[in-house]
């Protein structure tokens, strides 16, 4: 056991999450803010279709801040998401087409969703490691202080000698146990929800990557596919099987890729 909870110690996730979620506070203000002021100021001014550029820009910009989350949960969370930028469906036409397209898209909702709950959780976030903190060194840092003249209250009680401070050292002693696990445990949280809102392959990607796989390989089963997918993308929580054979089905019946089938398996290749 206590072999597990020095392994968090030597694990460089313990102290890249800590980062992340020290810093995060204030990427969260920034994306809930402009959001939700976007949100509100596009939806307020849509009759006078001033709402529209305000809207677009709101949802582009919550786009941006998706993809800068991602790149900071993949980086220093180890989270499962695309490790590469979204490939999009612009939609047909000019202006209005890609507008469709960018509103109806449901890597938009995702990207907007995200935006809007950044503020919580990363003030959870920030609680969560500043108190781990604080208890691994306060048992340690108040009996300095007090005997330096310091004084801390807990309740109503005055805390101003160093052998009254000494109450906090078996929390800190605790704390330098289970806290760098309890980082990980919380940093691998953390980075399975950014992966759940903005960390999908989405279907266009899907189809895209396993069309340049067909080209280099030739031809291949499903899964070599997925298994080559996953080299691209990362550990998507999108990137399935089920999710692959259905990319396979749809470029078959666009007639993109030819399906072999044979008793055990059915490979593919490009038509």
């Amino acid at each position: 056991m206590m072999r597990w909870l020095l392994a968090a110690y030597r694990d460089p996730r313990t102290y890249t999450g800590l980062a992340y979620m020290l810093a995060v506070l204030p990427l969260g203000i920034a994306g809930f803010t402009v959001t939700v002021t976007g949100l509100a100021a596009g939806a307020g001014l849509m009759v006078t279709l001033a709402g529209v550029p305000i809207l677009v820009g709101t949802l582009l910009f919550a786009r941006t801040f998706a993809r800068l989350n991602r790149r900071l949960a993949w980086t220093l969370l180890d989270a499962p998401v695309s490790q590469i930028t979204p490939i999009r469906d612009e939609g047909s036409g000019y202006f209005w087409g890609r507008l469709r397209s960018l509103i109806g898209a449901r890597d938009t909702t995702g990207e907007v969703c995200f935006s809007l709950l950044s503020l919580p959780l990363a003030i959870v976030a920030f609680v969560v490691a500043v108190t781990i903190l604080w208890s691994a060194v306060a048992g340690f840092a108040l009996p300095v202080v007090t005997a330096l003249g310091g004084a801390t209250e807990l309740g109503t009680w005055r805390i101003d000698t160093p052998a009254e401070s000494l109450i906090f050292l078996p929390i800190s002693v605790l704390f330098l146990a289970v806290g760098p696990r309890l980082l990980l445990g919380w940093g691998g949280l953390i980075g399975r929800v950014v992966a759940s809102l903005v960390g999908r392959v989405n279907f266009t990607e899907l189809k895209s990557g396993v069309v340049s796989i067909l080209a280099r390989r030739g031809e291949a089963d499903g899964f070599t596919i997925l298994g080559d997918l996953r080299l691209r993308f990362g550990r998507s929580p999108s990137l399935t099987p089920l999710e692959v054979k259905a990319a396979l089905l749809v470029l078959e019946s666009n007639r993109v890729v030819i399906p072999t089938r044979r008793e055990a398996s059915t490979s593919y290749r490009l038509a």
